[in-house]
Order: structure tokens, then C-alpha cells, then sequence
């Protein structure tokens, strides 16, 4: 690993409405196809490849984490640049990260595991640097395949 901007592959938008959002981005930018998934009780997301690039569109509801709701767009159909998402290879990647994240003083207001510890997050908040948060997620196992379904436009 060289810079934490390595294997970045997810562009991360918080929308107010999924629906309207999927259906402007088809009409605006070509991306028809989404794979919808309810990611926790207060967040429901939609997902898509263009090329190499995963966009993320997250809709969040009451008692969602605080730090998605400052994003969440007035208008229906738009939607606001949240995250970047960076994919790390390897355990050791993993650990750098970690130690690059806290050497550099960086809030991690989320973090955790899931899935038996085979899908691990951590949102940096990276606003001050970039205007976003920065996503750094390292899949195993199972995990590894959490995105095989989302389809390619």
C-alpha cells in the first residue's frame, strides 16, 4: 500500500428517496440498473457498477447515524457525494490502514464488523481534507462476495 487511495472502487451518495433518485440517475446518466437491499433497520441502500465503479445510494430514516443525515438532499431525486469507498487486500493492509487512520488523528465516528468478522468498516472522517468521509472496507470469506449480484450498466 502507497496512499489511502488505493483500491478505491464505491462512490457513496445519501439520497432522500431511493426511488426517485434510481429513476433520475437512469434518465440523467444512463444507470438503470440497481440492485436494492436493506442494509440495517434505519438505512435502506441501491447499488450499481458503472465500469469499475460502484455507486452506493443510501436512503436513511429516523434514528439512522448521525453521520449521514446532514447530507440527505432537499430535492427527491438528487442525490449528495457522502462517502469514498476504498477496498483493502489483505489483513496487513488492514492493520496500515488502522495505524495511518489513527496516526493522522482521524475520527472513525463508524467502525465495526459484521458477518463473523469477514466484512470489517471503518468511516474516517476525512470532510476536513476531501469534504467527504472515507470508507475503508476489508471483505473475507463469505464476505467476499457480498457484491456479486449488484448488476453492471
Amino acid at each position: 500500500m502507497t496512499t489511502l487511495f488505493d483500491g478505491f472502487y464505491q462512490m457513496g451518495f445519501v439520497a432522500r428517496d431511493l426511488d426517485r433518485a434510481t429513476e433520475a440517475l437512469g434518465k440523467r446518466f444512463g444507470v438503470k440498473h440497481f440492485r436494492r437491499k436493506r442494509s440495517s433497520p434505519t438505512m435502506d441502500a441501491a447499488h450499481a457498477w458503472v465500469g469499475s465503479t460502484m455507486l452506493e445510494l443510501i436512503q436513511v430514516s429516523a434514528g439512522a447515524p448521525d453521520i449521514y443525515t446532514a447530507y440527505v438532499p432537499e430535492e427527491p431525486s438528487a442525490v449528495r457525494l457522502h462517502h469514498h469507498g476504498f477496498r483493502v487486500a489483505d489483513a496487513a493492509i488492514w492493520d496500515e490502514i488502522n495505524r495511518r487512520i489513527e496516526e493522522a488523528g482521524w475520527a472513525t465516528p463508524m467502525r465495526g464488523a459484521v458477518m463473523d468478522g469477514q466484512l470489517n468498516y471503518i468511516y474516517a472522517d476525512t470532510r476536513a481534507q476531501t469534504g467527504i468521509y472515507s470508507e475503508f472496507v476489508y471483505l473475507t470469506g463469505a464476505a467476499t462476495s457480498i457484491y456479486d449480484d449488484v448488476p453492471h450498466n
